[in-house]
């Protein structure tokens, strides 16, 4: 028999009975446990995971209390509400602003049931729908409520810090018209730029009060012992006159001219007040703000806006067009502003209600009066742009400068703000002036067949973002990350890890974009500049004193993953392995962490990661890289040494040690290709000369006793690493000896052999001429 492991909550109305099912919760929830214990918090439990039906509480299939979250992230769960007898058939509907969730609900006629299949995807919040029906000749409304819970952060606490940091460079971004989910998004510490999300989520929460603050207005209008004069006939004249008046009156009489007309001063209640004219201006403004909302979805053939609260705004817009064309209004001004503070919009019944829902629509939620529910994207692309202002805030505290911001602001689609999509776009432009490095830092730029300079040649490519660092010699290379809001803890023992399809991802993305240096009279010569791809991801690690699980694979092929999450205990930070990893590439600009003075631009190409080349072929940097190195003439054999005065050497070698010494990578030592030995031409001399430029056939690292006496001048049973450079042909002579002076300590010297021909002194081989300098231990 095979064994049910799903879970149905249950609730039962007077007219009607819901059922919500899901599979197995045990996984979702041991995550939640997991991720709350990692940061010594408790899980949600209480009003927080309970599931609110017409303000009651739902139970377990059982009748026992809900006393685990039920809801979570990227689950299935099906929903069937069964109607009694007494709901009229065809009536009931589920009204809900995101157009998806209200289809969804499909109606059984037959059984006069509601049945929908319902999965959150990331979207993670308070999710609310109303359920509608005829009951008994009435029509009716129940309230539905509850949370959908991340398994893979605190949302309280790791929600915030994001939101806090995009909001900073991004504002509005994360919001949405409409979505699966709302979030409580409190008050703002900020003056916002006009965003209609805002004032819609304000006018939302509060247009119940607003339309009866307007009602009572209506019926009881403020009004105004107001003077007016007219002219009037003396015969028609039947109040006091003042006693300018009563002379003037007398002369007309005595010139009898009755028919004359006389100014009259006199008072009435008139509506015309600067408080009307002001309910009349917000009236009209409130029109006008929902007619554009309205208009803008009814445009958008892809509006995510519910049919029902499309209605719902539309029922808004004919009431208050409804209040405009009241006759009350023609008498009323337009509104030219308040010469000093109205008791009455403050303090009359009607104005003052109207008069504080003004202030919270115009400031949005900069004031204390409620805080608004909003829809905001989903927690996926939240984090993946949370991630790239991380990288951003790391990139700024290494000794770069932002120079600048391509896009100071974010395109507006249907009252949301939305990245382009172009290539490099939104990017950040940076510069440290230690070592005259440049940054261009770019979220979800697309590299695509029609590129000129990085393209790829199948399909297009869209990395989360991409960091383009040009050194100052203006070679680049790019690093990309892409943010992953995904954990899968198998492959390293239950451990925090991203999915392995995430890190084929950046397989893909390494090997697809192609660089195109653009040649005269050839093709365009291609080269990968993906240095590195890594996934981010919200693992939970204690990174102060663990090892990112993807060292080895970062270190050996420049693909692997780093766990980011925000962090409010500075001295516990969740970025430490990706801000080490920034470190030890780009460097720390003038601080002395790394480096004594910037790193050479050969620091960048050398390493193992991106030196991979095909089966049987080299990747080599520099052609024609030449070593210059003296002759340990102690206790050689004679033969050994008139062979290096005369050119006829047949090999060369030095200690693994020397070249380690000297920070140069076993990359760089396979690479050489030509060799100049030094050797004194007499014992007494105190220069040696490099006269002749050997070709080397092949370089070996051996044990020292494994190299035969002919290439050495010497037995040795010595069991440590040596360098053997093996020669090819007859070397070439010098047209210009390069002496040294002889020490008997052991350095060497790298350099071009297209260079060769400005060098007579060791002391020439220096700055631009020299190569492969400035590493340091650390490397």
């Amino acid at each position: 028999m095979t064994k049910q492991t799903g879970e149905t909550i249950y609730y039962k109305h007077n007219d009607f009975t819901m059922f919500v099912s899901c599979d197995d919760l045990d996984s979702p929830r041991a995550k939640l446990t997991n991720t709350y214990s990692q940061r010594g918090i408790a899980p949600p439990d209480g009003e927080s995971i309970a599931v609110l039906i017409d303000g009651s509480a739902a139970t377990t299939d059982l009748g026992a209390a809900i006393t685990l979250p039920f809801f979570f992230e990227n689950r299935q769960y099906w929903f069937e509400i069964e109607f009694t007898a007494a709901v009229e058939k065809n009536s009931p509907y589920v009204s809900h602003k995101y157009r998806l969730i209200e289809q969804s609900f499909k109606l059984s006629a037959r059984r006069n049931t509601l049945q929908a299949m319902l999965n959150f995807g990331n979207d993670i919040g308070k999710c609310a729908f109303n359920i509608h029906y005829r009951a008994n000749g009435v029509t009716k409304a129940v309230a539905v409520q509850f949370n959908v819970f991340a398994t893979k952060m605190v949302v309280s606490a790791d929600l915030g810090l994001m939101n806090q940091k995009i909001d900073s460079v991004y504002p509005f971004w994360r919001y949405a018209i409409s979505g699966k989910t709302t979030q409580s998004q409190g008050k703002s510490i900020r003056q916002p730029e006009k965003f209609e999300l805002f004032w819609l989520a304000q006018f939302e929460r509060l247009v119940d009060e607003f339309n009866q603050g307007l009602k009572r207005v209506i019926n009881a209008p403020h009004n105004r012992l107001q003077l007016f004069t007219k002219q009037q006939k003396l015969e028609r004249i039947n109040k006091k006159l003042s006693a300018k008046q009563q002379e003037l009156a007398i002369e007309l009489i005595a010139a009898k001219r009755l028919n004359s007309r006389m100014q009259i001063g006199y008072k009435r209640l008139h509506l015309d007040t600067p408080e009307n004219r002001f309910i009349k201006m917000v009236i009209n403004k409130t029109k006008l703000h929902l007619a554009k909302i309205i208009q803008v979805i009814k445009n958008n053939k892809d509006s995510k806006v519910s049919e029902s609260f499309f209605n719902t705004l539309d029922g808004w817009h004919k009431n208050i067009c409804k209040v405009a064309q009241h006759p009350l209004w023609q008498e009323v001004s337009a509104f030219d502003g308040m010469n000093s503070e109205s008791k009455v919009l403050q303090q009359a019944a009607g104005y003052s209600k109207v008069y504080k829902i003004w202030q919270q629509l115009k400031y949005y939620l900069n004031q204390a009066n409620g805080e608004a529910e909003l829809s905001i994207k989903s927690v996926a692309d939240i984090y993946e742009v949370w991630c790239f202002i991380e990288v951003r805030s790391i990139v700024l505290s290494l000794g770069f400068t932002e120079q600048e911001k391509r896009l100071s602001k974010l395109k507006q689609v249907q009252f949301e703000k939305q990245f382009p999509q172009d290539e490099m776009a939104a990017a950040f432009i940076f510069r440290r002036d230690s070592d005259d490095m440049i940054i261009e830092l770019a979220h979800e730029p697309s590299f695509t067949p029609k590129g000129s300079v990085n393209r790829t040649w199948l399909a297009n490519q869209r990395p989360d973002i991409v960091m383009r660092v040009t050194l100052a010699n203006k070679e680049s290379f790019l690093i990309l990350f892409d943010a992953k809001y995904r954990i899968d803890s198998q492959p390293f023992s239950n451990k925090d890890a991203v999915p392995e399809d995430a890190i084929n991802q950046m397989h893909r993305y390494r090997d697809s974009i192609i660089h195109q240096q653009r040649l005269a009279h050839e093709s365009p010569l291609k080269s990968r500049p993906v240095m590195g791809a890594f996934a981010l991801y919200p693992g939970f690690f204690d990174q102060e004193h663990e090892e990112n699980p993807y060292t080895e694979a970062i270190n050996e092929i420049g693909i692997g993953a780093f766990a980011l999450l925000p962090s409010a205990d500075s001295h516990k930070p969740q970025n430490q392995w990706l801000r080490s990893y920034l470190i030890n590439k780009l460097g720390v600009g003038n601080q002395k962490q790394l480096y004594a003075k910037p790193p050479s631009n050969d620091y960048y190409f050398v390493e193992d990661a991106v030196r991979i080349g095909p089966y049987g072929a080299n990747t080599v940097r520099h052609h024609g890289l030449t070593m210059i190195a003296p002759l340990n003439e102690i206790n050689r054999n004679e033969d050994y040494l008139q062979k290096a005065i005369s050119g006829k050497l047949q090999g060369y070698h030095t200690q693994l040690l020397a070249t380690n010494r000297q920070n140069i990578h076993r990359n760089i030592v396979r690479e050489i290709r030509y060799l100049i030995v030094t050797v004194r031409d007499k014992s007494s001399d105190t220069y040696q000369l490099g006269k002749y430029l050997y070709r080397i056939s092949s370089v070996k690292l051996l044990p020292r006793h494994d190299i035969a006496r002919e290439l050495t001048g010497k037995e040795s049973d010595d069991n440590h690493h040596y360098w053997l450079f093996e020669f090819a042909g007859e070397p070439e002579k010098l047209s210009s000896v390069i002496e040294k002076p002889y020490t008997d300590s052991f350095a060497f010297k790298l350099t071009k052999a297209e260079y060769l021909h400005q060098f007579k002194h060791w002391d020439d081989v220096k700055e631009s001429l020299q190569l492969y300098t400035g590493f340091d231990a650390t490397y």
